[in-house]
């Protein structure tokens, strides 16, 4: 599955595609969602989840320079600039 064919998914569908298929690489917090980032075959995916209701809020896609900008701290890649 491409990007362009994930994004016209239903929520449910866009869940299930992520969850089956992804592979779980980072998480972070922000206000009251727990984001947790997933690659998916050639695109970033991540899932907003709200504890206190316990519920999906939104599925997202990003490119690579996104998940760079918003992950930065969390890989670390001094190891390939040597």
């Amino acid at each position: 599955m491409n990007q362009s064919s994930f994004e016209k998914a239903t929520l449910k569908e866009k869940v299930y595609i992520v969850l089956e298929q992804g592979r779980e690489i980072s998480s972070r917090q922000f206000l009251y969602y727990n984001i947790k980032l997933y690659m998916l075959h050639d695109f970033f995916a991540e899932i907003w989840y709200i504890p206190s209701s316990n519920k999906i809020d939104k599925v997202e896609t990003l490119i690579l320079d996104e998940v760079l900008s918003i992950y930065r701290n969390d890989f670390d890649i001094s190891s390939l600039l040597k």
